[in-house]
C-alpha cells in the first residue's frame, strides 16, 4: 500500500463539536505518523489485528474447542444492520440471492437511528457542469424520498430523519425483499477454507451457532470480518460524539421532524482509539452524565420548565476504527481531481469544509467524487466485500466517506456484486464490471460526472 496516500491524520470533526478547519485533513509525507494515529506494524501497511495493540494484556487463556451447529446456509451473509448493511442485504436479495442479515441490536439503522446521527449528508457537491450537483442516488434516494414524502424527514437537500420512522421503513424494506434477520445476535468470528470464508460464527441467547454461506458483506462498521480473516487494514483514531434529545422545549427553527425537541451533543475533542473498549465505555458513561445534568440545568431557564430528557442514543461509539487496505484506497487527491475509475460503482458528495494543499476548501468548491469497486475488495479473502465506513479510503476524506449516504452507496454496490458473484460462482474480484454497472444504473445509481 502507498503510505503517502493512506494518510494518517486523525483530527476529524464530528457533528456538534467545533473543530478548526485546519484539523480536518493534513498533507502527510511518506512514512510520517501524525500524532494521535495508531502506529503501523509495517506488515502490508496494516496495523496488527492483535488485541495487544489496543489493550493492556496480562495473560492468556485457551478457549476449549467445541462443535458449533450450522443452523442456516444462505447465499449471502451481511454482518451489520446499519445503513450500509441494510442497503447490501436488500440489494443482494433483489438480485436473486438468499440473504441473512446479522444485527447485534434489536433494530436497524446503526448510528443513523440508534446513534441519533440523523442528517443524511454528503449527497451533493460541485459538479462539472452544475455548481451544486446531486451525487448520491439509488437506494439512498429511495429511502430518503420515502421518508420525505411521508413527513418522516425534513430538508430535501440534507434530509434529517425521524429515527423511529426510519427504523420502521428499513425493517419494511428488509421484510419485503425477503431478507432473513437475526436480531440481538453478534457475529463472533469466521471459519475459513483457504482464502475463502466458509461460515460466520454468531453468538445469541441460543448459544454459539454457525451460518454457512457463499459470500459475506462486512458492514459491521468496525471491520470485524476482515479483522478475523487477516486481511490488511489500518486502525485509526477518531473522537466520540454522544447524542441525546430533550423534549418539552420551546418551538425552534431547527429543521427537525419532531416538534418541541432539541438535540444535544456530548463527547470528546481528542482522537481516541475506538478499539480500546475500556476507554470508550468510560467516555460513554461520562457523556450520559453530562447530557442528563445539562437537561436538569435547562429546566431552570424561563420557558424550559417542562423540558425533559427524551433519550440518550442507545448506540454510541467512534465513527471510524478499522479501515480496509483494499485493492485501491480512494485518496483525497482522487476525490479532488475528478478521477474517473473504470470500475466506478457510485459517487459521493461533500459534508463540510476541509484543508487541502494548505488551503481551506469550501463546500461549494468540493467536487463530487467516484468510488471504485476495488475499494470494497480485500486483498486476500476471495468471497468478502466491505461496505460502509470501513471500505478503502485515506484519512483525508474520512468526513465524507463515513457519512450515511456514502455508506448506502457502498452497501448497494456490495449487495448487487455479492448476488452476482453467487450467481456466477466467482470470487468478488472477478465479478463482471460491465454487468455490475448496468445493474446499478438500472437501480438509479449515478456513476458518471
Amino acid at each position: 500500500m502507498d503510505r503517502r496516500k493512506f494518510i494518517k491524520s486523525s483530527l476529524i470533526g464530528a457533528t456538534g463539536i467545533a473543530v478548526a478547519p485546519e484539523m480536518i485533513a493534513q498533507d502527510v509525507s511518506a512514512g510520517v505518523i501524525v500524532p494521535g494515529a495508531v502506529s503501523s506494524d509495517g506488515k502490508a501497511g496494516a496495523v496488527s489485528t492483535d488485541v495487544e495493540k489496543h489493550l493492556s494484556v496480562s495473560g492468556y487463556v485457551k478457549e476449549p474447542s467445541h462443535k458449533v451447529p450450522v443452523v442456516a446456509d444462505p447465499d449471502v451473509v451481511v454482518v451489520g444492520g446499519g445503513a450500509a448493511g441494510v442497503a447490501a442485504a436488500v440489494c443482494a436479495a433483489r438480485g436473486g440471492a438468499s440473504v441473512l442479515l446479522i444485527e447485534k441490536t434489536n433494530y436497524l439503522g446503526g448510528l443513523w437511528t440508534g446513534g441519533l446521527v440523523l442528517p443524511v449528508l454528503a449527497t451533493y457537491g460541485k459538479g462539472r457542469n452544475e455548481p451544486w450537483d446531486k451525487a448520491v442516488r439509488g437506494i439512498c434516494s429511495e429511502v430518503c424520498d420515502t421518508l420525505l414524502d411521508k413527513g418522516w424527514a425534513v430538508n430535501p437537500l440534507n434530509p434529517r430523519v425521524d429515527p423511529e420512522a426510519t427504523k420502521y421503513l428499513l425493517d419494511k424494506m428488509i421484510y419485503e425483499a425477503g431478507v432473513k434477520v437475526l436480531y440481538n445476535s453478534t457475529a463472533a468470528g469466521v471459519t475459513m477454507s483457504g482464502n475463502r470464508i466458509e461460515s460466520v460464527l454468531v453468538d445469541c441467547n441460543t448459544g454459539r451457532i454457525a451460518i454457512k454461506c457463499r459470500m459475506v458483506v462486512d458492514a459491521s462498521g468496525d471491520g470485524l470480518v476482515f479483522n478475523w480473516t487477516g486481511d490488511p487494514y489500518e486502525a485509526r483514531r477518531y473522537h466520540m460524539t454522544i447524542v441525546g434529545r430533550a423534549g418539552g422545549c420551546p418551538a425552534t427553527n431547527d429543521e427537525i421532524p419532531i416538534h418541541e425537541m432539541r438535540e444535544m451533543h456530548s463527547g470528546t475533542r481528542e482522537a481516541m482509539d475506538g478499539l480500546d473498549v475500556f476507554k470508550v465505555s468510560e467516555k460513554q458513561q461520562k457523556g450520559r452524565f453530562d447530557l442528563f445534568e445539562r437537561v436538569q440545568k435547562m429546566k431552570t431557564k424561563p420557558g424550559y420548565e417542562n423540558a425533559y430528557l427524551m433519550e440518550i442514543a442507545p448506540t454510541t461509539g467512534l465513527r471510524v476504527t478499522r479501515v480496509l487496505d483494499s485493492l485501491h484506497n480512494v485518496t483525497l487527491e482522487d476525490s479532488m481531481e475528478w478521477t474517473e475509475y473504470p470500475d466506478v460503482i457510485g459517487m459521493s458528495g461533500v459534508c463540510d469544509p476541509f484543508m487541502y494543499k494548505g488551503r481551506k476548501i469550501t463546500r461549494q468548491e468540493r467536487p463530487v467524487w467516484q468510488i471504485p469497486y476495488r475499494s470494497l475488495i480485500p486483498r486476500e479473502t476471495q468471497n468478502l466485500l466491505v461496505a460502509g465506513r470501513c471500505f478503502g479510503y485515506d484519512q483525508g476524506i474520512t468526513w465524507d466517506a463515513r457519512e450515511i449516504s456514502t455508506c448506502m452507496v457502498t452497501g448497494q454496490a456490495a449487495g448487487v456484486a455479492a448476488a452476482m458473484a453467487v450467481n456466477s460462482r466467482c470470487a468478488a474480484k472477478d465479478v463482471n464490471i460491465a454487468g455490475l454497472q448496468k445493474a446499478l444504473r438500472e437501480a438509479g445509481v449515478r456513476l458518471d460526472f
